[in-house]
């Protein structure tokens, strides 16, 4: 078998893992709490550590998820549920089966620079959501796209507007102001 038949066998075997495991995409979100805390201080939460503020940090990654369907905000699955976001296949990323997150910017760093650094611009997505699909576009490029993919940022969109106006996010945001 060739390098890459080996390749789209591993990966057809993880997002069948994937489909599998009721908690796919759960399992990952405590490593969220600490593989935040440099996105949250790059937002100006200087002093902030999961150590000092353990409450904020979850309920902030907990809200940018749910906002999200408990998902990866790129999430769409083929007609037969096999999920279109997977990790990637470096070290064992194909051999675990559940989504192992990486935090993304909605607006690319690449092109925003320091604007992109800010609490409303942070997503959960999978590695190869992150990588390949944004792969430093800003999220509104991605519509050109259109289909599912249009549809799913459109609804997280959506959905993380009436998020940053609600009552738990400026609350979330008073709590956070200290850590400035």
């Amino acid at each position: 078998m060739l390098k890459r038949e080996v390749k789209k066998v591993q990966l057809q075997a993880h997002r069948e893992k994937l489909k599998d495991n009721p908690n796919a995409y759960t399992t990952d979100i405590p490593r969220c709490y600490e593989s935040v805390v440099d996105h949250l201080k790059e937002a100006g939460y200087i002093h902030i550590t999961y150590k000092r503020a353990p409450q904020e940090v979850e309920d902030f990654v907990n809200l940018i998820f749910e906002t999200q369907k408990s998902r990866p905000f790129f999430h769409i699955e083929s007609s037969d549920g096999l999920p279109f976001c997977w990790n990637s296949p470096s070290r064992g990323g194909w051999d675990i089966d559940y989504i192992k997150y990486e935090w993304g910017h909605l607006k690319s760093r690449n092109q925003n620079g320091g604007d992109a650094l800010c609490l409303e611009n942070l997503s959960l997505q999978s590695a190869r959501c992150n990588q390949h699909i944004q792969s430093s576009l800003n999220v509104e490029d991605l519509l050109e796209y259109d289909g599912k993919l249009a549809i799913v940022i459109r609804e997280n969109t959506q959905a993380r507007k009436k998020l940053f106006n609600s009552r738990p996010w400026r609350e979330l945001l008073n709590r956070l102001e200290k850590w400035k």
